[in-house]
């Protein structure tokens, strides 16, 4: 069973993203929205990847260009919010961290 995890939330402000990287398993994804974004500024993301490398990991581009945060990560997708709206039926469940 394969879980989409949605990030809402900074890891500036909450811890949320740490409690999400101890469940998360081989073959889920983890998709970062809202003020999620800027997630991908913070090392926890490289510890993931490393940790468990078949993760996926997707941020909503439109989200991220409106904070001025970079996507250039190699390892990172940035997707539209209708491509997210497709990864949900493509995943068992999905948790929203917020």
């Amino acid at each position: 069973m394969n879980t989409l995890h949605l990030q809402r939330t900074s890891i500036y402000n909450s811890n949320e993203l740490e409690q999400c990287i101890d469940i998360i398993r081989a073959n889920d994804a983890l998709v970062l929205l809202d003020d999620g974004c800027y997630c991908l500024t913070h090392q926890s993301l490289e510890q993931l990847k490393r940790r468990t490398p078949t993760v996926s990991i997707y941020v909503i581009k439109e989200q991220a260009d409106a904070r001025a945060v970079k996507t250039s990560n190699t390892w990172v997708k940035a997707i539209s919010l209708k491509q997210l709206v497709d990864l949900t039926f493509e995943y068992n469940s999905v948790i929203t961290w917020q």
